[in-house]
């Protein structure tokens, strides 16, 4: 009866305890966010070197692991150390409590403790005064713990969470930091240290005091010989092994690259990124070797970045030429850094051109003075060619003859394209950029722009470029493949640093598409192109934007551009440009490049995507002329004279005045004949104003905008343009709505106006 009645109260009193563990435990729930604290990052490179190590977010180096990446040895030596009877209690070891009392009651102080590892680990995640509401607290989180985790996550919680002296948290941090290696690969000694050193890390801390650590490793290596856990034998042999350990400070590889990638890809413990370390040392040697070069020159820096063409994988990216030179703001990361790129975007204005068929690369476009409500575009030079081929006018970098373009492509629709392209830093509308788009009025990235170019390498398949390894999303449309195989064959003609003329016929030269640029204000020099397998991207200049007198883009960025090439593409001679199934083959005027008309004496035959729209020739057209004389016959004389058919040629009114201001022959219809009375000749333009006898005189006591000359001269079409140039230097263009004004300089000066037709006049004037 009395054991009955000891059974039914252990069994109420037991049951109290549940209902009042239940009751607690839902009042207040372990906080399990407390387990997982914010990871550091190790970055490593595609072959998985580690490139670089970040702190947490709390300040603290802490790499977590699971319990499948710990050496088993260390598991063993910590359940042997610090929980032999850690797989059979719930939490909480009562044995180990009662053992842990008496001995503290006979020694009449703390000698011996009683937690567990869940124990340890409820109060590493709320510290606490060591009291007894303390230890109640932490006796009721371990229980709350074992209910709830696996015996195994508990050991990978305690091995993520416990200290390892200064601000080393886990045993992830601790391997690498201590010992460069990682948790699975310590040795048996390096697990018998790390077992136990969360009891006292800074007694214990390997690196400031290796004997008292050597000490502790062995007294664990012999406690587990002891117990049969490990041999005597294995024991000794790992107490001989020095204790070689050291705070190593993280590794500094590709800085600037590694930055990014943390930037992108977030705080998580591991990134395995596509950067490849030794194309990496190769393109920062060029790098610093270069802009050591330049520097003489002013130049302090230079970045380079390398992708591979097909998957858009950064390999490399060099963001200045040294990451601690903080003289030359070696911590800017100029692949990132948004400038202006020069005439870089050329390129994709032209692929724009022939995938709207306004332009193939044998078609000609006009290189004369021109004026867009006062925008008067120059070419580098300062000079002009009247009228070059598509193919020269982009190898040549021409500006005149690709702002004529983008006037008659569109601003928007090419505005849009390199957005589409992912040039981010191009975020106004396009009307605030203007036609000086093209000439690189804006901003942008290296590594965007050499994205860019690996997407005309790729026949106009656009991919983002990727910092991670692995295979790449799908890809958009962007332009092409016969648009982007045309440019691609232009940009393969422009001039190289390297052997300009003879390259193909060496061993080490890689064939490349390439286009260089220069910024406004001369403060920045491009280099961007493409090999058989890589996209390069180059920018030589100073961060701080200061301009250098002279840089430019082939002189000072040129030569690294195909440094980096030759060290790292094969040299191949095949830039395996896309293929361009829908090219086909026309005939152009052999003179105007334009579609071939009944009238044109001699075509030649030129490439052409499936898209075109360019006008048939009308520079040919035939005529009758007098037989006996020559002279153009019109009208009613056409049968009173003998007459026979002559095709003529004739040049576009644009070229035709600019030929006529520069003195060179204008091709002109043949003189009407006098047989044809009934037919106005007509008469070129005259000069009204200024006028060539009296002289101007400058007021000093009126302002400068006050003081200029009208430009008026008559014609006998009063609807026709006139082109304007004093003392050789196009003025502009005057029409019925548009009136021209000069301003007043001291000096003569001679003035000229030309039509449509090359017809012209030209007078000389004084300002006094």
């Amino acid at each position: 009866m009395r054991l009955r009645t000891l059974g039914l109260a252990a069994a109420g009193t037991l049951l109290a305890c549940l209902v009042t563990f239940s009751v607690l435990n839902t009042l207040f729930p372990f906080p399990d966010e407390r387990l997982k604290p914010p990871s550091g990052t190790r970055v490593l490179d595609r072959h998985g070197t580690e490139l670089r190590r970040f702190l947490a977010a709390d300040g603290m180096w802490r790499f977590p692991v699971t319990i499948d990446e710990l050496s088993p040895e260390l598991v063993t030596a910590l359940v042997e150390s610090e929980d032999r009877w850690f797989r059979l209690h719930p939490g909480v070891n009562p044995l180990a409590i009662l053992r842990a009392a008496w001995s503290n009651l006979r020694a009449g102080r703390v000698v011996s403790g009683a937690s567990t590892v869940p124990m340890q680990i409820a109060r590493m995640s709320d510290p606490r005064p060591r009291t007894l509401s303390a230890k109640l607290v932490e006796t009721f989180r371990a229980l709350q713990l074992s209910l709830t985790h696996s015996k195994d996550e508990l050991l990978e919680i305690y091995l993520n969470t416990a200290p390892f002296g200064g601000n080393i948290m886990g045993v992830g941090a601790a391997s690498r930091l201590y010992f460069n290696k990682p948790p699975d690969r310590l040795s048996l000694g390096e697990c018998a240290l790390l077992a136990v050193l969360p009891r006292a890390p800074n007694r214990y801390d390997p690196a400031r005091h290796p004997e008292s650590a050597m000490q502790v490793r062995n007294r664990v290596l012999t406690m587990l010989a002891e117990r049969g856990v490990i041999s005597p034998e294995k024991a000794e042999r790992a107490m001989r092994q020095p204790m070689v350990a050291s705070r190593r400070p993280s590794p500094m590889l590709a800085p600037h690259f590694t930055l990014l990638a943390r930037h992108r890809l977030g705080a998580q413990t591991q990134l395995q990124t596509s950067l490849d370390l030794p194309t990496q040392r190769i393109v920062e040697h060029l790098v610093a070797r270069h802009a050591a070069r330049v520097r003489q020159e002013g130049i302090t820096n230079a970045a380079a970045v390398v992708l591979d063409r097909s998957t858009r994988q950064v390999l490399a990216m060099a963001g200045s030429a040294d990451f601690f030179d903080d003289r030359t703001q070696g911590q800017v990361n100029n692949a990132l850094a948004a400038r202006s790129p020069g005439s870089t975007l050329k390129p994709f204005l032209y692929t724009l051109a022939f995938d709207k068929g306004e332009a193939i690369p044998a078609s000609r476009l006009l290189d004369v003075p021109t004026d867009y409500s006062g925008y008067t575009p120059e070419n580098y030079s300062g000079t002009f060619h009247g009228q070059v081929s598509v193919s020269e006018a982009l190898s040549r970098s021409l500006n005149v003859p690709a702002v004529r373009l983008l006037s008659r492509t569109g601003l928007e629709g090419f505005h849009a394209l390199l957005k589409r392209g992912g040039l981010e830093t191009i975020d106004r509308a396009s009307a605030s950029y203007g036609l000086p788009l093209v000439l690189g009025a804006c901003e942008v990235r290296l590594v965007d722009l050499t994205n860019l170019y690996a997407t005309l390498a790729q026949g106009g398949n656009h991919r983002p470029w990727r910092v991670v390894a692995g295979s790449p999303g799908p890809a958009g449309h962007l332009f092409s493949p016969e648009a982007a195989r045309s440019v691609g064959d232009i940009l393969t003609k422009v001039t190289r640093p390297d052997m300009p003329d003879s390259w193909r016929l060496t061993r080490d030269r890689p064939a490349a598409a390439w286009k260089t640029g220069t910024s406004f204000g001369h403060r920045d020099a491009w280099a961007v192109g493409f090999g058989p397998e890589l996209a390069v991207g180059v920018w030589v200049g100073n961060p701080d934007g200061t301009p250098v007198k002279g840089i430019s883009g082939a002189t000072h960025a040129g030569p690294l551009f195909f440094d980096i090439l030759r060290a790292l593409e094969p040299h191949s001679r095949d830039l395996r440009l896309p293929e361009a199934p829908e090219m086909r083959e026309i005939l152009l005027c052999a003179k105007s490049r334009l579609p071939a008309g009944p009238d044109c004496p001699k075509t030649i035959s030129a490439q052409a995507g499936p898209v075109l729209h360019l006008p048939r020739c009308t520079d040919h057209r035939r005529i009758m002329v007098d037989a006996e004389t020559g002279k153009r016959l019109e009208g009613s004389c056409l049968v009173t004279r003998p007459a026979r058919a002559e095709t003529v040629h004739t040049v576009p009114p644009e070229l035709a005045a600019w030929l006529a201001a520069q003195g060179k022959p204008v091709p002109t219809l043949p003189e009407l004949s006098d047989a044809c009375r009934d037919v106005p000749e007509g008469t070129g333009p005259v000069i009204l104003s200024p006028a060539p006898n009296t002289p101007y005189l400058l007021r000093p006591d009126a302002p400068a905008k006050f003081q200029q000359i009208a430009l008026r001269a008559s014609s006998d079409d009063p609807g026709e343009q006139l082109w304007w140039y004093v003392d050789g230097s196009f003025l502009g263009v005057s029409g019925p709505k548009r009136q021209l004004f000069l301003p007043m300089r001291a000096g003569s000066h001679t003035i000229s106006v030309t039509d449509g037709q090359g017809r012209s006049d030209t007078v000389v004037f004084t300002v006094e």
